[in-house]
């Protein structure tokens, strides 16, 4: 079974730039300080919240409220804005968690620090953490201090060897993608992938109005489908890579309306108002004309409480299908040719020698399998070095996790034919 490498890095969050190639093509990295701490943690999880990712790995289950869901935001956890030398980046569940300290505040952070304050802060499902991290460790982190940044650059653990890990900010294509929530598309803000568009914040905030405003999943679901059309009519070099594109930067736009949602007695299935929606994202303002984004400041609201129940890898892809079902164009992989509306999609069975097509690609498990293949290639940027660790990596998390989630038989997909992305003048800018 191979099915962690296909959620390796769903949502949010995140992420990469190669910074390492010429070391790890001749060189083998010891994976076993990364085996441990796995290890570790799931020790610390109770055997029955484990099998519950097995046999409940669906959000179609009951929502219930306790007074344990209230984040704590007082004391060591007081928000506080970056300070100099510290980094923000893309994301802004990423971002809240350093600024409020359940990440280090600098933005370079742990492999156990990530996955406790992932788990217990937004209820990401211990097996989305893990996956999460242990990708951003491989991909734009250190994988011998097990570290990596919300952010930019960073100095290495062994300078001579390993030059800087890039940090999400660097990630273009291979994490971060065009048409994401906020963020503006590479080529047109020359190359700031990190900062809040405010324009591409004022159309989702427009989509709800009123004291009842509630950004749910449908309504993000729009906004999908707004981001994606937008970067087609704008952006001449638009690019939509299999898993940055179709994977990462959809999950993010589910990832709002489930991770940020407030939770109460009478709600509890969560709620997103116009006042937490401008807290997660750093805008303050009370009209929309008078809105404005003020870099590095997303915080928690006061009196937040977080989610019921923990958000698995599953439901991560069920609600990335629940997009692409909505808004099939969203599902497509490719970009622009060099001129705004030029969009042309890539023939998936082309892409991978017939065995995943548009016609079976929403069929079965087959998203998942897409994604893993697309995963463990290192698209776009296939380097033999990192996609050599990543291949060590999702082995890993195949074995470490795969008896915790439901099975899957997922057809063998041996290699991309890359050549098919030469058209997009985008594919090259990562």
């Amino acid at each position: 079974m191979r099915l962690i490498g296909t959620f390796c890095a769903l949502a949010i969050f995140v992420q990469s730039v190669v910074a390492f190639p010429s070391f790890l093509h001749n060189r083998d990295i010891d994976l076993s300080h990364l085996s441990r701490e796995i290890d570790s943690v799931l020790a610390r999880v109770p055997a029955e919240d484990l099998a519950k990712l097995r046999r409940d790995a669906s959000l179609q289950k009951r929502s219930t409220f306790s007074e344990s869901q209230l984040i704590d935001v007082s004391g060591v956890h007081a928000y506080a804005p970056p300070t100099a030398g510290q980094t923000r980046g893309p994301c802004p569940g990423l971002n809240v968690l350093a600024n409020h300290g359940y990440f280090d505040r600098s933005g370079v952070v742990t492999f156990t620090q990530s996955v406790s304050a992932l788990t217990s802060v937004l209820n990401l499902g211990i097996d989305t953490a893990i996956a999460l991290v242990t990708y951003s460790i491989a991909i734009i982190g250190d994988p011998i201090a097990l570290t990596w940044s919300i952010g930019g650059s960073y100095p290495s653990s062994i300078p001579l060897i390993l030059p800087r890990p890039g940090g999400i900010d660097a990630s273009h294509n291979n994490y971060e993608s065009d048409a994401s929530v906020t963020r503006g598309d590479s080529y047109l803000h020359n190359g700031d992938v990190w900062s809040v568009q405010l324009a591409t914040f004022k159309k989702l905030y427009a989509l709800q109005d009123g004291p009842d405003a509630d950004y749910t999943k449908d309504v993000l679901i729009q906004h999908r489908k707004n981001t994606f059309d937008y970067s087609v009519q704008n952006n001449p070099h638009f690019f939509f890579a299999p898993f940055s594109g179709l994977v990462v930067a959809t999950a993010a736009h589910n990832f709002v309306a489930y991770f940020f949602a407030n939770h109460s007695a009478e709600k509890p299935d969560g709620y997103l108002d116009q006042k937490n929606l401008k807290s997660f994202f750093g805008i303050t303002g009370d009209t929309i004309d008078t809105l404005v984004y003020n870099y590095g400041t997303e915080r928690i609201p006061d009196n937040w409480y977080k989610a019921p129940n923990p958000y698995s890898l599953v439901d991560v892809v069920t609600e990335i299908l629940e997009s692409i079902q909505a808004n099939p164009e969203v599902g497509a992989i490719g970009g622009n040719t060099g001129t705004v509306n030029s969009f042309v999609g890539v023939n998936l069975g082309d892409l991978t020698g017939g065995v995943i097509n548009s016609q079976n690609l929403l069929q079965g498990n087959n998203i998942f399998c897409f994604a893993w293949a697309a995963a463990r290639a290192g698209l776009p940027t296939a380097l033999s070095g990192v996609t050599s660790l990543l291949g060590n990596v999702l082995n890993l998390l195949d074995t470490k996790l795969a008896p915790y989630l439901p099975a899957l038989a997922c057809p063998a997909i041996d290699e991309f034919n890359l050549s098919l992305f030469n058209q997009f003048p985008g594919y090259t800018q990562h």
